[in-house]
């Protein structure tokens, strides 16, 4: 196994720099790679969003020998195989879905030691064929990705997991990596017993997810609260959670019918049905996805902008690992849980159908745990750090509903009272529900049994809505003037502190109710309410949308989610920054030299015509905004050197823009080119993507290399993209020409014909 002597810190963060585009380490990552380069086991539990990917392809670029991921879901591998690919990892997967030709693809790469990562399922270690395999490779570690799926005590425990625990012993002398993103302490020691870890490197990162703000409302009447919750999230991406398929359904439905760009997403729907929509979702084409939490361990999508839980979860740790999909990019994002006792009934009924007596135990006491955060009084993220182990030391987190006042406070000392006397008269023996009845002066059954309606408290505050006395009754259990003994049961108790209100020797502050409620009056939505301001600097939102619809163009002919082109980060960079040249788009975060060759030129064409177009904004942004500075590195670049050969040894030289160590990259393409070769079987060869090819023709062509129209078109064919772009009236633009081609021309072939467009279409018709 290679030592850390063979990778110096030059060379590490220069790889950090030039492949991923990032100037430093989050938390925690560097000390993760420089374990693995030593050859040592690792378990690390970090947040999602922490950068966990980055740990270990980081090292598989630089490691000689494959890395194999194990992912526990296919959608989850291709993604992450794009991605990887389109920062200039040799990447590939074996999983079902795959044609025999991409696998033999595959299958050769490995043979030839061309590939840095493999991707594979759990269940593949149950194939002894797969293993024997396997042990014939230079295998550099593995790494095992969602581990917490091993463990009987997660909340996500998969059977097909057990089988990674063979690893150890058919490859004693490889290391093993295991990432996950929640993980108590109980779980992890589990995962590191089962996988057989020896003297791991254990990280265990701060659960704070900064940019995160959590907020729990009372359930009143879900779909308007809804609908005012998705006005002020227009045009953003996000996941509302239902506990059931019906509610799924009937919820997008609803939605739908108010013109909200919607799908729902459950386990009952075809298996072509939810990939369908999980592809929409992650290319941006369908923002807002309703579903159960099937829609799960698939989510990459790092844009996701809100998490809505429109009942409540079963436990606190799948409801972190489901507000963790929002705001993987470090941007904010928001996590709304719409609490009503009215769930508990039903997560009850669940676990009394749990057959074996200590599980159900544990699910009931999950339950309690879950209800206790949704009812109290207490900072949220204090609350969710303690669950994992984890001390907050900030009095005021300024990231939760508890700690931020969104409303001004008011006084409810008498309709406190009002709700104690209710309890007292009724011998504190019921629940919320039948004390709302009571104060309203509802005629049910139950009422009419008890004869509560003889009460002095009967309909003394009909006055007001039941949604109203429902959050009175919250306030006084979250602030613990009344008590609930038992959350399963919820029967309501006074303590001392509501003896202090009925004497009238102590007054009642609650916050206002208001927040997501419909307009009684006028049957309209309430206004939107601000969320608190966060850390984060403005930015261009002109210039935004802008690249925004490039990233978009990018995404589509490279058939990828927009995000694995540039994150909503790295666009929020370029769009407060407003990089002019190379140098400097160079410096923003995520640009890496992979991407750059790839999409660099036609970003800083967008950046540069937008300022010529906008001087007075361009000048306020560039005045007030200084490009953050990157650290430098005289390295030479990790790439690997290409093999020469004759026939690459005859090519001409790239001009100067691309005379670094880019070139070989693009020189491959070009020699596989001149065999005659086309560009889906180089891109079968070299296991890039069909986008990333056309790049390095693009490139190639700016460089001064001659390459044949011919290849690629007829002269009819070309003559007629011709005139769809001059049509357009912005011949250097894709979307006008596509749209003028009224379906007959796509992105890819547009983008191809542009290389060829460009040196004959004059300035003056651009």
């Amino acid at each position: 196994m290679l030592s850390v002597q063979n990778y110096n810190s030059e060379q590490i963060y220069s790889t950090l720099s030039s492949i991923f585009g990032f100037h430093s380490f989050r938390p925690h990552q560097e000390e993760i790679v420089r374990a693995i380069f030593q050859g040592r086991d690792v378990f690390a539990v970090m947040p999602t969003g922490g950068g966990k990917s980055l740990c270990y392809q980081l090292p598989a670029r630089l490691m000689e020998g494959v890395c194999v991921v194990v992912s526990p879901l296919i959608s989850l591998m291709k993604d992450q195989v794009d991605a990887a690919r389109i920062n200039g990892l040799r990447a590939g997967t074996l999983n079902s879905t795959i044609s025999a030709d991409e696998r033999n693809a595959v299958g050769v790469a490995l043979r030839q030691n061309r590939l840095e990562l493999l991707y594979i399922s759990p269940e593949r270690f149950n194939s002894e064929y797969f293993i024997e395999r396997l042990k014939t490779l230079k295998v550099a570690f593995f790494a095992i990705d969602e581990a917490h799926c091993i463990s009987e005590w997660g909340h996500d425990f998969r059977p097909d997991y057990l089988a990674l625990s063979k690893i150890v012993r058919e490859f004693p002398d490889v290391p093993v990596t295991a990432f996950t993103a929640t993980a108590t302490p109980q779980v992890a020691d589990d995962i590191i017993v089962r996988l057989g870890l020896r003297n791991p490197h254990l990280t265990r990162a701060s659960f704070n997810r900064p940019n995160l703000f959590y907020r729990v409302t009372m359930k009143q009447e879900l779909d308007a609260q809804l609908r005012t919750f998705l006005a002020r999230h227009q045009g953003e991406s996000g996941i509302i959670y239902r506990n059931s398929r019906k509610k799924v359904e009937a919820t997008a439905e609803m939605l739908q019918s108010y013109g909200f760009s919607v799908q729902p997403y459950h386990a009952g729907m075809s298996d072509a049905d939810r990939h369908a929509v999980q592809e929409a979702f992650s290319k941006d084409e369908c923002p807002i996805i309703v579903a159960t939490i099937a829609f799960g361990m698939g989510i990459d999508k790092s844009n996701v902008r809100f998490v809505v839980h429109a009942d409540l979860p079963k436990n606190i740790e799948g409801y972190y690992q489901e507000t963790g999909r929002a705001g993987r990019d470090g941007e904010p994002a928001e996590c709304l849980l719409f609490f009503g006792r009215q769930d508990i009934a039903q997560h009850l009924r669940f676990v009394d159908e749990i057959e074996e007596e200590y599980a159900r135990n544990i699910a009931k006491g999950q339950l309690r745990q879950m209800i206790r955060f949704a009812e109290q009084n207490d900072c949220r993220r204090v609350a969710l750090l303690q669950y994992f182990g984890e001390t907050f030391s900030e009095q005021n987190c300024n990231g939760c509903d508890i700690c931020v006042d969104f409303q001004q406070q008011e006084e409810a000392t008498i309709p406190a009272q009002k709700v104690l006397s209710a309890i007292y008269r009724t011998n504190e023996s019921f629940g919320a529900i039948h004390l709302v009845d009571i104060l309203t002066g509802a005629n049910t059954e139950k009422i009419r049994q008890f004869r509560h309606e003889r009460l002095p408290t009967y309909g003394v505050g009909k006055d007001k809505p039941k949604h109203y006395w429902r959050t009175v009754i919250d306030a006084l259990i979250a602030q613990k003037i009344i008590s609930i003994e038992e959350p399963l049961r919820p029967i309501l108790k006074l303590t001392d502190e509501a003896w202090s209100i009925l004497r009238c020797r102590k007054t009642f502050m609650m916050r206002k109710s208001l927040e997501y409620y419909p307009n009684k009056t006028k049957g309209q939505q309430t206004a939107s309410i601000k969320i608190p301001s966060y850390e984060v600097q403005p930015f261009s939102e002109h210039l935004f949308a802008k690249l925004r619809e490039l990233r978009t163009e990018f995404a589509r002919t490279e058939n990828v989610p927009p995000y694995i082109v540039f994150s909503d980060r790295t666009l929020h960079e370029m769009s407060r920054y407003f990089p002019r040249n190379t140098e400097e788009l160079r410096q923003i975060h995520g640009v890496g030299q992979h991407k750059f060759a790839a999409y660099g030129q036609q970003f800083l064409e967008v950046i540069n015509e937008f300022c010529e177009q906008n001087p007075d904004e361009t000048n306020t942004w560039r005045n007030r905004q200084q490009l953050p500075s990157s650290p430098k590195t005289s390295v030479k670049s990790p790439l690997p050197s290409l093999p020469q050969s004759s026939s690459l040894s005859k090519l001409p030289e790239l001009s100067s823009p691309l005379r670094s160590s880019q070139s070989s990259t693009f020189l491959e393409t070009y020699r596989l080119l001149h065999q005659g070769k086309t560009i889906d079987e180089i891109v079968t060869e070299r296991q890039l993507t069909r986008g990333t090819i056309i790049s390095h023709l693009e490139k190639l062509s700016e460089s001064g290399m001659e390459i044949s129209v011919d290849l690629f078109f007829v002269p009819e064919r070309l003559a007629q993209i011709r005139q769809w772009f001059r049509a357009s009236g912005e011949t250097l633009f894709l979307k006008p020409a596509v749209e003028a081609s009224e379906g007959k021309l796509d992105y890819e072939e547009a983008r191809l014909a542009r290389i060829f467009l460009r040196k004959s279409i004059s300035v003056d018709q651009q």
